[in-house]
């Protein structure tokens, strides 16, 4: 156990340590349990107040917490059977016992520091998080092997050694708030922090098993991938409420990371916990991913001052995007003397610019290739695929401008109803380009398709994620029904095409969405049941290393 060192906390949390410090039955320099001699006070909190000691009789330094709250005997007891945990990945509890009305744990002291002080420094990389998650995994399953569920996961509960090496991470502070009797939601002084944390379950007041275990360790990697905690609100119940509507996906953050990762990691965070992978399937993942993440690149500060929402800084690769595009733009329009062609893909180019860089946003321009082919139909299928349903809605009616635009400039996917195809030489005279494309781009028939694509992509991405492939194929199959009738009223019928492309569509959505995006492996057999010899602690959640 290495407790976060005092630091400038919260008017609430530096009152809750005063009160702490002032409730501790012992004092620097006194000799508790006849062998630790109490060195120095390292930390403090609701719960009580963390001191480095010496061991006398086996000369070596440990941690000594003293838990202020709650009944001293049912800690220990509970303590008892979390002590059977034997792992490299988690703090070793030493000796438990009791001074006056406190229980006093005795664990060994890690040199280094907090996963939470380490990545608000900007001391970490994206293969050091992956690593350390990695570890992690480790020890979570090996609690739930033997019927033990943290429930209080996140990153100043995870100590990281300051020497590398195999499981350079160590878990602490198991179930400190289950054991020590807090309040849950009833009580916001005392749980805005673990609160960001919590599956939703737990937050809703149920049994956290080991499926909780898994939401808050994803949790954990997540804010440290992301900057940020999607969840953690100004307050308590701003906190809850974003709790219940779920994370956006990773890759809205973080577009650069590989995609397995990424949607491993969004697994782990589903509402429904028979959802969430096991904590062995994500340590596979980690592992498989980390050798193909930057070592080198530290992760910005937390506090950096002036950074960013995470997923939108100009990193190198966005800036050379950026300049691409505008140096082939530049080029259209100069040398090459394609200046409608550029003014076009210039105005096609700013929504994807707004929605970021990702996979996802980066298809609609595939919608123009479709319309050449004359598969326009089956473009909101590419929408579908966002993380959101406001960035579904956005990319479904940006498919449709590039899908257009491509069937009016070239007249492939009929346009018949809404617009004329652009006269030959468009693409070389800006004003031309403006008058029939452009133009023809924000007439009300066309911003009318735009809005059966956005509804498009918004429905056929809630009937993804149906939890079942056979509900959402039978969705999909009626999604391609409406779409179909949709575009046959759009335009006078013209825009119909064949039934097959959009059935097809359809099909290769729910192909892609339970074939690729969705983690494969059991998620039948949950941890969380306990055997025989749990009985000294039924519900456990571990103990405040």
């Amino acid at each position: 156990m290495n407790p976060a060192p005092e630091a400038n906390p919260s008017p609430a949390g530096g009152r809750r340590e005063r009160l702490a410090a002032e409730r501790s039955q012992v004092v620097v320099d006194e000799l508790v349990m006849d062998r630790f001699r109490l060195l120095e006070r390292i930390g403090s909190g609701g719960m009580g107040t963390v001191y480095r000691a010496f061991d006398e009789r086996l000369q070596r330094h440990v941690a000594v917490k003293e838990i202020a709250a709650g009944d001293p005997e049912r800690v220990l007891r509970e303590a008892q059977a979390a002590a059977r945990l034997n792992h490299p990945g988690i703090v070793t509890l030493y000796e438990l016992g009791r001074i006056g009305g406190h229980a006093l744990l005795v664990s060994e002291l890690v040199p280094g520091g907090t996963l939470a002080e380490l990545r608000a420094a900007g001391s970490l990389s994206d293969r050091d998080v992956a690593e350390i998650g990695a570890d992690l995994c480790e020890a979570v399953a090996h609690a739930h092997a033997h019927g033990i569920v943290h429930r209080d996961l996140k990153p100043q509960n995870v100590i990281v050694r300051d020497h590398g090496g195999p499981h350079r991470a160590k878990l602490m502070d198991f179930g400190i708030a289950r054991i020590a009797g807090a309040p849950t939601l009833t009580a916001a002084g005392e749980v805005v922090g673990t609160l960001a944390y919590m599956s939703p379950e737990q937050a809703a007041g149920h049994e956290a098993l080991g499926e909780s275990d898994v939401y808050s360790l994803a949790l954990t990697l997540y804010e440290c991938l992301a900057g940020e905690n999607p969840v953690a609100g100004d307050n308590p119940a701003d906190t809850a409420r974003r709790i219940g509507e779920g994370a956006p996906a990773l890759r809205d953050y973080r577009p650069d990371l590989p995609e397995r990762l990424s949607g491993v990691i969004d697994a782990c965070l589903e509402q429904d916990p028979a959802l969430r992978p096991e904590p062995l399937e994500l340590r596979e993942c980690l592992a498989a991913e980390a050798e193909l993440l930057d070592d080198d690149a530290p992760l910005p500060a937390l506090d950096e001052p002036g950074a960013g929402p995470p997923g939108h800084h100009l990193t190198l690769p966005r800036v050379g995007v950026l300049a691409g595009l505008a140096a082939a733009l530049v080029l259209l329009a100069g040398p090459l003397g394609a200046s409608g062609l550029a003014l076009v893909l210039a105005a096609l180019c700013l929504p994807l610019l707004a929605l970021g860089a990702t996979v996802e946003t980066l298809a609609a321009p595939g919608a123009a290739l479709l319309a050449t082919l004359g598969l326009g139909p089956a473009a909101p299928a590419l929408g579908a695929f966002a993380s959101t349903p406001l960035a579904r809605a956005a990319l479904g009616a940006t498919t449709w401008a590039w899908s257009f635009s491509a069937a009016v400039a070239t007249g492939a996917w009929t346009t018949a109803g809404i617009a004329e195809r652009a006269p030959a030489g468009w693409a070389g005279d800006a004003t031309t380009a403006t008058d029939s494309v452009l133009a023809a781009l924000v007439a009300p028939e066309s911003l009318l398709g735009a809005a059966v694509f956005a509804l498009a992509a918004v429905t056929l991405g809630w009937v993804l994620s149906a939890r079942h492939a056979p509900i959402a194929l039978l969705g999909a199959m009626l999604w391609a029904a409406a779409l179909e009738t949709a575009l046959g009223v759009l335009g006078d019928g013209g825009l119909g095409g064949d039934q097959g492309v959009v059935v097809l569509a359809a099909l290769l959505a729910v192909a892609v969405e339970y074939g690729l995006r969705r983690p494969h492996g059991p998620a039948a057999s949950r941890i969380g049941s306990r055997s025989d010899d749990d009985e000294l602690a039924p519900g456990l959640s571990g103990y405040p290393a």
